[in-house]
């Protein structure tokens, strides 16, 4: 048996080469808190593409539900093979200060029953540049989808912006 991280590499796989379809698939990202002074920012993504992107900080929010085009939801997906986050391996630690955000990055598979995920904090980002990559495509996503409506986190990701 493999595991679960080489499942889901295979099953991308799949579905890039049009074997499967994307039923069953869900990327969720995760930035912030209710600690925090940004609030909390959610990206969820479903294997057929629909988007469910949030933030929250009190009683402010934001809400956007965008369906992908198919050539999107592929470009997605080939971005995640591109960008194996579930082979970078964070040190769990405790945050350091308020200025740091906790990130927590799971894609599963409802259909194979496997996922892998990582939770780790935002100064750590720097160490891998798949999560350094990985998050700046996040918040450019963001950026599109709630075209500036939901302000991006301080993350030092080593990109102009």
């Amino acid at each position: 048996m493999s595991d679960p991280s080489e499942i889901l590499k295979k099953r991308l796989e799949a579905v890039l080469d049009g074997q499967q379809d994307a039923r069953g698939l869900h990327f969720f990202c995760q930035i912030g808190g209710a600690y925090h002074d940004y609030g909390m920012l959610t990206l969820q993504v479903s294997g057929p593409g629909r988007i469910l992107l949030g933030w929250r900080k009190d009683e402010d929010s934001e809400l956007f539900s965008v369906q992908l085009l198919e050539r999107d939801q592929l470009r997605f997906y080939q971005m995640l093979v591109e960008l194996p986050f579930w082979e970078s391996s964070p040190v769990r630690r405790a945050r350091r200060d308020d200025e740091e955000y906790n990130i927590h990055i799971r894609l599963s598979d409802q259909l194979a029953g496997t996922w892998s995920g990582l939770q780790f904090w935002s100064y750590d980002v720097k160490e891998f540049p798949v999560l350094q990559d990985l998050l700046y495509r996040i918040c450019k996503l963001t950026q599109a989808i709630s075209q500036g409506d939901i302000a991006l986190p301080a993350l030092e990701l080593g990109r102009e912006e």
